[in-house]
């Protein structure tokens, strides 16, 4: 039987302001540009955007926001980042 579930360590370490600003936004874009890419082909395949998506978007780029505005003016600060990814088999099909 396999694992259905399992944790991966996306990020650990100690980083600068400037470094941190462009690890968590470059995260956070990619994750933007992947619900993008899902959103568009729902509406190229069913004639509207994926709502699901649409509002993963919006929760993004305020986390995105919140992120700045904690990290702004500590270019040369030092920040520690963790995080882990949890992955759980919700189905076999």
């Amino acid at each position: 039987m396999t694992k259905q579930e399992n944790e991966f360590n996306l990020l650990k370490g100690t980083f600068t302001g400037a470094d941190t600003r462009e690890i968590l936004v470059t995260l956070l874009r990619d994750k933007m540009r992947f619900h993008g890419q899902k959103s568009f082909n729902h509406e190229v395949r069913f004639g509207k955007p994926d709502p699901i998506a649409e509002e993963r978007i919006l929760e993004l780029k305020k986390t995105l926001g919140e992120v700045l505005n904690f990290i702004e003016n500590y270019d040369e600060s030092k920040f520690e980042i963790y995080a882990d990814v949890k992955v759980k088999m919700l189905s076999n099909d």
